[in-house]
């Protein structure tokens, strides 16, 4: 059976040619994948993330591939993966910051004594966890932090609430975080980094 009938069957529905479909292009978006991987090296890219991209992509080209273009479905497909998979790296490089720190938890906030020894750690978990080092927190600081994770978008916010125990007072590692929301543990490391970064930029004086 042509790849143009099992997409024809899988976009009915058929999941038996969804799979041979995708088993049968699986070669050739690697290689796309392993390419992509090599050019832009400096991202720390991992070649399991570009796949995952490019089967979303490619079950998108099921559902948007026409027949009577009479192009073939290998050659539709191969341009709408790697467009995912450029899409992906796009996305990784946009958390790479042009210049300054990624915001670390263990740094102190603006506006403490450095002999104080608090950190942004310690001023993240709920207010109703304190113990007496919360009590020299600043109440305008705590403001400032919360204020700004309001500002990050959903996704992140839920992804550093969970990783650093905002709902249940428990830090959780990355790779506990990453299976908790269904990603990749380099995809995790990336979302975290760019959730650190933009609370960091959302803060006054950053």
């Amino acid at each position: 059976m042509t790849n143009e009938q099992l997409c024809s069957l899988a976009r009915e529905g058929n999941k038996a040619a969804e799979e041979a479909l995708i088993e049968n292009v699986m070669p050739s978006i690697r290689i796309t994948a392993s390419n992509i991987q090599k050019r832009y090296s400096g991202i720390l890219l991992e070649t399991d993330d570009l796949v995952q991209e490019a089967l979303i992509g490619l079950l998108r080209a099921i559902k948007t591939y026409d027949p009577e273009t009479r192009s073939l479905f290998l050659t539709y497909v191969q341009t709408i993966a790697e467009n995912a998979m450029l899409d992906y790296v796009r996305k990784c490089a946009s958390v790479i910051p042009a210049s300054g720190s990624i915001l670390s938890l263990d740094a102190p906030p603006p506006g403490f004594d450095s002999e104080a020894n608090v950190t942004y750690a310690d001023i993240l978990p709920d207010d109703y966890n304190k113990n007496p080092e919360h009590l020299f927190i600043r109440k305008e600081t705590i403001t400032e932090v919360r204020n700004a994770l309001s500002e990050i978008s959903d996704r992140e916010r839920a992804y550093l609430h969970y990783r650093f125990g905002f709902l249940d007072c428990m830090l959780h590692d990355q790779s506990e975080t990453a299976a908790h929301f269904h990603l990749s543990l380099s995809r995790a490391r990336h979302t975290e980094k760019a959730a650190l970064n933009n609370v960091r930029r959302a803060l006054p004086g950053q």
